[in-house]
């Protein structure tokens, strides 16, 4: 069975198209499975991922997200954000010794925080904007 990948602009439309039939979405693959039945009315061939469906969603500021997480015992890295993968930024303390402490990082683009520990993201709930 041979499948097609849409364009950013396609899947930008598509997202604007469900959730302005549907409201607030309450998962990642609910959000697929509405966009993907945008796209099946142009081409029944079309298929995209959850990922690149919220990715999309988020650097094109179409959502406004709520990120639910879970704790994990792996320790936090500096770098890129797992929602959307945009820069993450040092949350930091002044302690008093007049040094600095890391508390966690926070993505400026999407909202994902996490401390020390890896928090991963379990639930995500989409708004338009």
């Amino acid at each position: 069975m041979a499948y097609r990948k849409p364009s950013d602009t396609e899947i930008v439309e598509a997202i604007k198209d469900a959730l302005h039939r549907h409201g607030v979405v309450s998962s990642q693959r609910k959000l697929t499975e509405l966009v993907l039945r945008e796209l099946h009315r142009h081409d029944p061939d079309y298929s995209v991922s959850e990922v690149r469906v919220r990715r999309i969603a988020i650097q094109n500021d179409l959502v406004s997200i709520e990120i639910h997480g879970r704790d994990s015992e792996e320790k936090t890295k500096a770098g890129e954000c797992p929602v959307c993968g945009g820069k993450t930024k040092r949350l930091r303390n002044l302690t008093v010794y007049g040094g600095t402490v890391t508390q966690g990082y926070k993505c400026l683009a999407c909202g994902y925080w996490t401390g020390l520990r890896h928090r991963v993201p379990t639930l995500y709930v989409f708004s338009p904007k």
